[in-house]
């Protein structure tokens, strides 16, 4: 997310606007979802962090939009478009308007990698807000050209073009919006005292915390064992960042999903390849 709002952010910049970016990360990285918020006007841009009403949400994962993980439509009124990636045989329970494609099936069969859906999202964000292609074009060689190779950006500028099409055949949001009310929170200031380190910062010593919230929700690819190739090394056992494997009684891996956030660590490590990748769908 955070570099298909850079590429958004980019593209807008070439086209002469104000941009600011701001991308949010939580406490926890590996495999957490984040949020980032980009800011385009024709005048200078004065706020900072995150927006309270944004005039377009663009959502990487469908398994998010619950908010049991996150929360993507946060102040997000009934005017807003919703652009998800989401399979096309997944249903979604969102009011309209609701803009869907598969931008992970077309990142993987241009490019064969995952990364490039920030590719996508950001071509289809700009197309949508009427940003013309060329702009387009800008904005990804202005963030990727060095860190790709030159196939490789060839690769991203062809899954761009094609989702720039399609973000063509849906219906444009009028951009800079023409009349825009900003909103001021009204709050009486609070003066805070000053308490002792053991009243203000007390130690946590409940246990328990951490499987109270399933992290599992923010998967989108999951290891699934072969039995017949593992030589149950412990590998992944080793490996796994938030102990989501075990071992079984006879020593073979156990993935608790309800905690495993996909970050495929165990399927990289194995030396048999035990581990199939398969896609995360819930409908």
């Amino acid at each position: 997310m955070k570099t298909a709002s850079r590429i958004l952010g980019s593209a807008a910049f070439h086209a002469r606007f104000e941009v600011q970016d701001s991308p949010t990360y939580g406490a926890e990285r590996r495999g957490a979802p984040m949020a980032a918020f980009t800011r385009i006007s024709r005048e200078p841009i004065l706020e900072r962090g995150a927006m309270e009403h944004p005039h377009l949400v663009v959502v990487a994962d469908d398994t998010l939009v619950d908010g049991r993980a996150a929360a993507p439509l946060l102040g997000r009124d009934d005017e807003t478009p919703v652009l998800v990636n989401v399979r096309a045989d997944v249903a979604l329970a969102l009011p309209e308007p609701v803009l869907r494609a598969d931008f992970t099936a077309m990142a993987l069969e241009a490019t064969g990698r995952l990364s490039t859906l920030s590719t996508a999202l950001g071509a289809a964000a700009a197309s949508l807000i009427g940003l013309d292609e060329d702009h387009c074009r800008a904005g990804i060689n202005a963030e990727l050209e060095g860190e790709l190779d030159g196939d490789e950006l060839k690769a991203n500028l062809t899954l761009a073009h094609d989702v720039y099409l399609l973000a063509r055949t849906w219906a444009s949001i009028p951009w800079p919006p023409e009349s825009d009310t900003v909103r001021v929170l009204e709050a009486d200031l609070v003066e805070l005292a000053l308490d002792s380190p053991r009243r203000a910062a007390p130690s946590i010593y409940a246990t328990a915390n951490s499987p109270s919230r399933r992290t599992g929700d923010w998967r989108q690819f999951r290891p699934v064992l072969e039995h017949d190739k593992c030589n149950r090394c412990w590998l992944c056992f080793v490996w796994c960042p938030e102990a989501a494997i075990t071992l079984d009684e006879n020593e073979f891996p156990e993935v608790d999903y309800d905690v495993c956030k996909g970050c495929l660590v165990c399927a990289h490590e194995c030396p048999t390849q035990a581990f199939r990748v398969e896609r995360e769908v819930r409908a």
